[in-house]
């Protein structure tokens, strides 16, 4: 589209068109906006930075375009032809130039946001993350007690035990303390009179 935006002053203005030169700084805006497609791949920074410099290129294309009305419209220009031009001033714009100077301009700005777009998606692309094996923060565990070998050769005594254990709970369970009994506080006196 760049490309295009550059050929449009030649297209509908001819050859012998003032804007032609615009077509050089918009093919490097469209050989940018290629590169930029193309390494893609490479990096953000490498993509972003080809992007800058071919959007640079195609606003130099636009300037140079739009400094000929400008000038024309601060030095003056001569009649229209077939008048003679005494003067020695550029003549004003034919209506072919007028409308290359137009579809360059919008399609060279339709290239710089379809270009913006372009790099948009590659900046908001999913990066997977580096996977790096989780480390282990805390101290293992130590390892279970091993019951005792007496319980593990005869299981019967094992429930008999605990039987007994269930059968006479007041030798197992641990007394609690007798509470305390605290002293008595001195009954409050009022320092008022009541009458």
């Amino acid at each position: 589209m760049a490309f295009v935006a550059g050929l449009m002053p030649f297209v509908l203005g001819g050859s012998s068109s003032r804007l032609v030169g615009a077509i050089v700084p918009f093919t490097i805006g469209a050989i940018g906006f290629a590169a930029t497609a193309a390494l893609h791949n490479q990096s953000r920074g490498t993509a972003g930075l080809v992007y800058f410099v071919a959007g640079l290129a195609i606003v130099y294309g636009l300037m140079s375009m739009l400094s000929l009305p400008v000038r024309l419209a601060a030095l003056g220009s001569c009649p229209v032809a077939p008048d003679p031009c005494t003067s020695g001033l550029p003549r004003v714009l034919s209506g072919g130039e007028n409308n290359g100077l137009g579809a360059a301009a919008a399609l060279g700005i339709i290239s710089l946001f379809v270009g913006f777009f372009g790099l948009v998606t590659i900046y908001r692309r999913h990066v997977p993350p580096v996977f790096t094996p989780p480390v282990r923060k805390i101290p293992p565990m130590p390892p279970a007690p091993t019951p005792s070998p007496d319980r593990r050769a005869n299981p019967e005594a094992a429930a008999v035990n605990t039987a007994d254990i269930a059968a006479k709970p007041e030798e197992h369970e641990p007394e609690l303390p007798a509470p305390e009994e605290l002293p008595e506080l001195p009954a409050h006196e009022s320092s008022t009179s009541t009458p």
